[in-house]
């Protein structure tokens, strides 16, 4: 089956990150063994054996991942139906699961301008580097793999602005304060102080000079948060869902709270109006 031609279609011309492109391939393989071993090939599967594949994920898969493999199936033969392949495609009626919807897990304003309070001062290359990625994050929404690729030519201290590349490769650019930038030019102080000799494109650098990976990223959140936050997760992105809902419980409009997060719909902007009612309604009990 083609998978070369579907993927490289993806990357191309759809300009998927490498990380959905390797989901892809993982969820085609799956897919493609059971298939195989019903005697079948792709090209013939109907619409009974991708339900027969996705019953059998669903009893170790939780409904978002299995919706996630089937969105990649329902991809590959809408492809081999456009490309001519395939006369008719067998996952075109198939809904997804029904999935609980989950409450993104952010922390409280008060809390965190607490721990804001109680972070150390930074006074090398480290601290300085660590400290400006929990401001990031907290100031801007980006994701962590946004964090990661961001250049030098991406801040615009003029404008007070971050050019963010998100998802599908789209631009967007993200407002942030004057305390951010003089945070910015102290990390970066200390960074060529660090490594005189080196001359970087990228604005984040691990302790040898080379670019972050996402695990070193995710870990100096969780430590960070890990001093202040008892609950599990830890991570960039209740960052990410802290900025999202702390700027909606302050009025902030829902299309542009979408903007600034890279959403490509609404849909995904409107679960954090659960975490605002929500605390809309502790204010009122308190109050009476």
């Amino acid at each position: 089956m083609p998978f070369e031609d579907f993927l490289s279609y993806v990357k191309y011309e759809k300009r998927y990150s490498n990380h959905t492109l390797a989901s892809y391939e993982t969820d085609l393989n799956q897919f493609a063994s059971f298939i195989d071993s019903m005697s079948k090939q792709m090209q013939n599967a109907g619409p009974r054996d991708i339900r027969l594949w996705i019953a059998g994920l669903s009893d170790n898969h939780a409904p978002s991942t299995v919706n996630r493999k089937l969105s990649t199936i329902k991809s590959f033969y809408k492809f081999l139906l456009k490309t001519e392949r395939i006369k008719s495609n067998p996952a075109k009626d198939l809904t997804n699961l029904k999935a609980p919807q989950r409450t993104p897990q952010f922390i409280d304003e008060k809390e965190l301008l607490h721990l804001f309070e109680q972070l150390p001062i930074a006074d090398d290359f480290k601290s300085a580097r660590n400290l400006l990625i929990f401001d990031l994050f907290y100031a801007t929404g980006m994701r962590k793999s946004e964090l990661i690729a961001l250049k030098h030519t991406d801040l615009d201290e003029s404008s007070k602005s971050v050019k963010v590349l998100g998802k599908g490769k789209k631009e967007r650019k993200i407002p942030v304060d004057r305390f951010v930038f003089s945070k910015i030019n102290k990390y970066l102080k200390f960074r060529n102080e660090q490594f005189p000799n080196e001359q970087f494109k990228i604005l984040f650098v691990n302790d040898k000079g080379r670019k972050m990976d996402p695990k070193t990223v995710y870990n100096i959140i969780n430590q960070i948060l890990s001093s202040c936050w008892s609950t599990e997760k830890k991570s960039p992105h209740v960052l990410r869902h802290s900025f999202a809902t702390h700027l909606l419980n302050k009025g902030a409009d829902l299309n542009a709270i979408k903007e600034l997060l890279g959403h490509s719909s609404l849909a995904a902007t409107q679960v954090y109006t659960h975490n605002s009612i929500e605390r809309s309604k502790e204010v009122h009990k308190q109050a009476h």
